[in-house]
């Protein structure tokens, strides 16, 4: 390991990131009157937002800053395409995308991570995903942070790995090695007309939670959990919205192989926008 490589791990392990990312979930929840408000207009001049994607654009109306982080969209500004297997689930910048090569995922170029480690160490929750497809997803505090379904799917199963709140931006992927198994996450297997599909959504530094539509905020615990569905419980359509995260994150999609051929337009450092065609 490199002498960087050692300095960025050294640097990520003595900041108490969990305690910053608490406290910060607090504040970002908390109703501050003026103080709330020139947090919202700081943020909107700070990454550029544009006011007139939002569903609602009454800044006065949103009393916490967490209200205005996680807005809701006006629904003809991220059409989505009919035309593909699978869409983009969220606005933000592709990471890595390909293939599962021995059971590892390309995290950054020449750094790779466990595919079991990232499911919660299950070979059977593995065992349909070997050799599959992935996509990765980065979204930077200036994205619109609700995700959405890529496909016509029903929940099956979810997998709550608790875990370290370590920050997801480029100099972390590129030289913290196994970022996303060491992070919180939620593993969700779906049911498709064309076979199971992964979802995870993976926390960071910050981010105040993880919520999804059928089980509200995940709460963080220290053992791993997993739940079952019935069929049918929970079904959503493409472009169907399933939570959203309180700050920048990432998510990550994986089908079995054969059945995840990525769209050719979508490489490393691509921005895209929930709805574009993902998978062909």
């Amino acid at each position: 390991m490199s002498f960087a490589n050692c300095l960025v791990k050294a640097v990520n392990y003595v900041t108490p990131f969990n305690t910053l990312t608490a406290l910060s979930g607090k504040l970002a929840s908390a109703r501050l009157g003026w103080f709330t408000q020139f947090l919202i207009k700081s943020f909107i001049s700070a990454y550029h937002i544009d006011l007139s994607e939002c569903a609602n654009t009454d800044l006065s109306s949103y009393k916490t800053f967490n209200e205005f982080f996680i807005r809701k969209l006006r629904q003809d500004v991220r059409p989505v395409t009919d035309a593909c297997t699978a869409v983009c689930p969220v606005d933000g910048t592709v990471g890595q995308c390909g293939t599962l090569r021995a059971g590892r995922l390309l995290q950054a170029k020449g750094v790779d991570y466990s595919f079991r480690a990232l499911m919660g160490g299950s070979r059977t929750d593995c065992a349909p995903f070997e050799l599959g497809t992935f996509a990765t997803f980065y979204l930077s505090p200036a994205n619109y942070h609700r995700v959405h379904m890529p496909m016509d799917a029903t929940l099956v199963k979810t997998i709550h790995v608790p875990g370290r709140h370590f920050p997801v931006g480029r100099r972390n992927t590129s030289k913290l090695h196994g970022l996303y198994t060491q992070n919180e996450r939620l593993v969700c297997i779906f049911g498709t007309r064309e076979g199971p599909f992964c979802l995870i959504f993976v926390g960071a530094a910050l981010v105040g939670s993880i919520h999804t539509s059928w089980a509200g905020t995940i709460k963080r615990r220290k053992g791993v959990e997993a739940k079952y569905y019935d069929p049918d419980q929970f079904t959503y359509k493409k472009g169907d919205e399933i939570g959203y995260f309180s700050y920048g994150s990432t998510v990550i999609c994986i089908w079995p192989e054969g059945q995840g051929a990525l769209s050719d337009d979508l490489t490393p450092g691509t921005a895209v926008r929930y709805g574009r065609p993902m998978s062909i």
